[in-house]
C-alpha cells in the first residue's frame, strides 16, 4: 500500500470513529417513550408498504417473530440495538431488535419493593424471596430456550403463587382481583421509558422501576393503587422531563430519575385520569399535559385545564385533542415570570358526522368518538381515527371543525372479536403513525392500512397478519381459540417496523 493510500484511510479511520461516538452520544441523549417522541412521527423511516402472514405460515417482509411469554398491549421501545416491550402481568422485556433474540426478562411483582425493615418485621413476607428467586430462574430459562407450554405454565403458577403467598403476608401489596383475571390494558398497559442510558417503567401492579439497559436493576418503588383502576386497567405512560420521571398512579408526581425518590406532587384541576403526559418547554419553562391539565414541573401547578380525555399530540405550540366525538384545540404562549398563557382555539365543538350500523345498541352520537387513539399531525391537517375505524381529518388553519372537515371515511378494517363477531373496526386502540412519508393505521387484529397522506383518502395497501391462539393465556382470559390480538402503536426504526401482537413481537421489512 502506497503511503497516501495509507494516509487517506487513516484518516477516513478517524473521521469513522469520530461520527460512531457522536452517534452513540446523541443515541444516549435521545428521550423515548410511548408512540417514540410523543408525536408519533417518524419522518426518516423508510418502512416497507407490503407485508403479510397468513395462517398457513406463508408470509411477506416478516423478518422475525418471537413468541413472548404472555400479552402486553404497551407499545415498544428502541433504545440502541435493543428493543423492549412488556408482558404480563408485570414483566420488562428485552430482545436484540436486529434479531429477535431475548437478551433478558425482570419480574415485578408489588412484594419487590417492600423495604428490608419490612422483611425483617414480617417472616411471611421474607418467606416469598425464594418464590422470587425461581421465578427469575424461570424466566432465564424463557431466554434460553424460547417459549414452551411447560415453562409457561411454570412460570404462570409461581406468579400465582407469590400472589397467593402476598396476599396471607400483606394485602396491600397483592394484585387487584379483577385485573388479575382479565383487562384490555392490564398491569401493563403503560409504555416504558428511556434516555439511551436506563429504562424506566410503571405498572398497574404498583411497581415503578429503573434498569440499565442490561438489566441491572438501579431503583424500585411502590405506590398504592387506590383510585387508578378504571374499567380498562392502567395504561398511563411515564414521561421523562430533563432530570424528572413524571408518573401517575393515584396521583401525578415527578421522581429523581437517578434514584426514584418523589420531589414533587402535582396539582391537577378535574377528576379525569391522564392517558398520556406529554411533555413540552416554553419560555425556559417545563410543562407537561395530563389529563387535560397544563402541568408546570417547577411547582406542579396547572396553569390551565379542560375537561378532556387525554388523546392528544402537539405541534409547535398547539395541543391537538381528540376526545369522545370532537377535538378541542389550544395554543399556548410563554409569558411574564414564568407563567403561561393558554387559549383555547377550538372548545369542544361536534362536527356531527354520523357512522352506520346494523346493531342499535352501538348508535353513539357521534359514532366517531375518539377515545382511545391520539390523533396524528401532519402537514397541517390532523388525522384522527376513532375505536370503529372511522378516519376524520382536520384542516388545523380553519376556525371550526365544520369548516375545516377535510374528509371522514370509514375505514375497511375487518375486525373478529373473540367470540367471533365481526363488525367495521370494531377494536381499534393503537394510534395512527407517520413512517417516512405514508401513514400507518393498525386495528386490533393485526390489520395495518398504509395511506397517502393528503386532502384525499389514497389507500397504498392493506397489510394483515392472520394467526390463531390456540389456546387462552389464562384460565378465563379469552375463551377457547381467537385471533391474535393487539392494542398497541406501532414503532419505526430506519427501514423497520415493529408490531407489538398479543404473543408475538413482529419485525417487518424488506426482504
Amino acid at each position: 500500500m502506497r503511503s497516501g493510500q495509507g494516509s487517506v484511510l487513516r484518516a477516513l479511520g478517524v473521521i469513522f470513529a469520530v461520527l460512531a461516538i457522536t452517534w452513540q452520544l446523541r443515541a444516549a441523549d435521545t428521550v423515548v417513550g410511548w408512540r417514540g417522541d410523543g408525536s408519533g412521527r417518524y419522518p426518516d423511516a423508510r418502512p416497507p408498504t407490503q407485508w403479510y402472514l397468513q395462517e398457513d405460515g406463508q408470509s411477506k417482509n416478516i423478518l422475525w417473530k418471537t413468541k413472548l411469554p404472555c400479552y402486553s398491549w404497551s407499545t415498544p421501545v428502541i433504545v440502541g440495538e435493543k428493543i423492549f416491550t412488556r408482558c404480563e402481568p408485570y414483566d420488562l422485556t428485552c430482545l436484540d431488535k436486529n434479531t429477535g433474540k431475548l437478551l433478558w426478562i425482570r419480574s415485578h411483582p408489588p412484594i419487590m419493593a417492600v423495604s428490608d425493615q419490612q422483611k425483617k418485621d414480617n417472616p411471611a413476607i421474607r418467606a416469598i424471596d425464594p418464590v422470587l428467586d425461581e421465578l427469575q430462574k424461570v424466566n432465564d430459562a424463557f431466554v434460553a430456550q424460547g417459549w414452551s407450554k411447560e415453562l409457561y405454565k411454570q412460570k404462570y403458577d409461581l406468579q400465582k403463587k407469590i400472589n397467593d403467598m402476598t396476599a396471607e403476608a400483606d394485602e396491600q401489596y397483592r394484585l387487584p382481583k379483577d385485573m388479575y383475571v382479565e383487562s384490555w390494558a392490564g398491569y401493563t398497559g403503560s409504555t416504558p421509558c428511556s434516555d439511551g442510558k436506563f429504562i424506566y417503567l410503571t405498572s398497574g401492579s404498583g411497581i415503578i422501576a429503573c434498569y440499565d439497559l442490561d438489566g441491572n436493576r438501579k431503583w424500585v418503588r411502590y405506590e398504592s393503587l387506590s383510585s387508578i383502576w378504571g374499567e380498562h386497567g392502567s395504561a398511563c405512560s411515564p414521561a421523562l422531563v430533563g432530570d424528572k420521571l413524571v408518573v401517575k398512579t393515584k396521583k401525578y408526581a415527578a421522581l429523581d430519575k437517578k434514584t426514584g425518590e418523589e420531589i414533587l406532587t402535582f396539582a391537577p384541576k378535574g377528576g379525569n385520569d391522564s392517558y398520556t403526559i406529554l411533555p413540552f418547554r416554553a419560555g425556559g419553562e417545563d410543562y407537561v399535559i395530563a389529563g387535560g391539565n397544563f402541568l408546570r414541573m417547577r411547582d406542579g401547578k396547572s396553569v390551565f385545564y379542560a375537561d378532556l380525555c387525554n388523546m392528544v399530540t402537539t405541534n409547535d405550540n398547539i395541543a391537538y385533542f381528540a376526545t369522545f366525538g370532537h377535538t378541542y384545540w389550544a395554543r399556548w404562549e410563554p409569558a411574564a415570570n414564568g407563567e403561561l398563557t393558554v387559549s383555547a382555539l377550538i372548545k369542544g365543538e361536534y362536527s356531527r358526522i354520523t357512522f352506520p350500523v346494523d346493531d342499535p345498541k352501538l348508535k353513539w352520537e357521534p359514532m366517531h368518538s375518539f377515545y382511545t387513539a391520539s390523533p396524528l399531525y401532519h402537514d397541517k391537517l390532523l388525522y384522527c381515527l376513532s375505536n370503529w375505524g372511522k378516519l376524520v381529518v382536520l384542516d388545523t388553519e380553519k376556525s371550526t371543525q365544520a369548516e375545516g372537515l377535510v374528509y371522514s371515511k370509514n375505514l375497511p378494517f375487518t375486525f373478529k372479536n373473540p367470540k367471533g363477531r365481526k363488525s367495521i373496526g370494531m377494536g381499534i386502540g393503537a394510534s395512527p403513525a407517520l413512517g417516512g412519508k405514508y401513514i400507518y393505521m393498525i386495528d386490533s387484529a393485526g390489520c395495518t392500512i398504509v395511506m397517502e397522506p393528503g386532502r384525499e383518502y389514497r389507500q397504498v395497501a392493506m397489510n394483515c397478519i392472520d394467526y390463531t391462539v390456540p389456546e387462552g393465556w389464562e384460565p378465563k382470559h379469552w375463551l377457547g381459540p381467537h385471533h391474535e390480538q393487539t392494542e398497541a402503536s406501532l414503532v419505526f426504526d430506519g427501514a423497520r417496523i415493529y408490531i407489538r401482537g398479543e404473543q408475538f413481537l413482529y419485525c417487518v421489512g424488506e426482504q
